[in-house]
């Protein structure tokens, strides 16, 4: 018997390069898309000011897939200071492109067991204190899930007023007195003089 192609294996691996291309992940090919999408004014920002106006100024990462598209993080390319920073979370569907949460400042995704993950902001309230919110998506879009505020005492984190408030009455019972004053003057404004 004699073969139509003299090497087969190479013939099978170019066939499953092909099948694989043509089969495989659209998500890096819609980056291009999306992004010019985003600049053209076509993604529906829901703060039209917030929303990138000069192309090539932002980045697109894919996220995780949607009951009816792609969840997208668009973030600001040449952005120098984190905590002035837009950045937009973005749904592309077969009906178009579609904000879905706009964040100013650093945040921070949080991948778990949920097939679409939260999303965590931050902001320095003061050297002492931090806000954090968490997002979750909810129906199709992202709602806010929780607001607490975390306290820091010498530039180390201690939580919550009642975690710190715990964490004072560890330290004073190991007879770090000073630590325990340190964090109840800090965060719950106790003056012990």
């Amino acid at each position: 018997m004699k073969r139509i192609w003299p090497k087969p294996l190479t013939i099978a691996a170019l066939a499953a390069v092909l099948t694989f291309g043509a089969t495989g992940s659209q998500e890096a090919g819609n980056l291009p898309v999306l992004a010019s999408e985003l600049v053209s004014g076509d993604g529906n920002c829901a703060l039209n000011e917030a929303c990138p106006a000069v192309a090539g100024t932002i980045e697109t990462h894919w996220i995780s897939r949607t009951n009816s598209g792609n969840l997208f993080v668009v973030l600001q390319a040449n952005c120098q200071s984190p905590e002035r920073c837009a950045s937009w979370f973005v749904e592309r569907t077969a009906r178009g492109t579609a904000t879905r949460l706009n964040i100013e400042g650093q945040f921070r995704v949080l991948h778990g067991d949920k097939p679409i993950p939260d999303v965590q902001t931050w902001r320095v309230l003061s050297d002492s204190e931090t806000e954090y919110t968490r997002y979750t998506w909810t129906a199709g879009a992202y709602l806010k899930a929780e607001t607490h505020t975390a306290y820091r005492v010498d530039g180390v984190e201690c939580g919550t007023a009642l975690e710190c408030y715990q964490a004072a009455g560890k330290a004073h019972a190991e007879r770090d007195t000073g630590r325990a004053l340190k964090i109840w003057e800090k965060v719950h404004k106790v003056s012990w003089i």
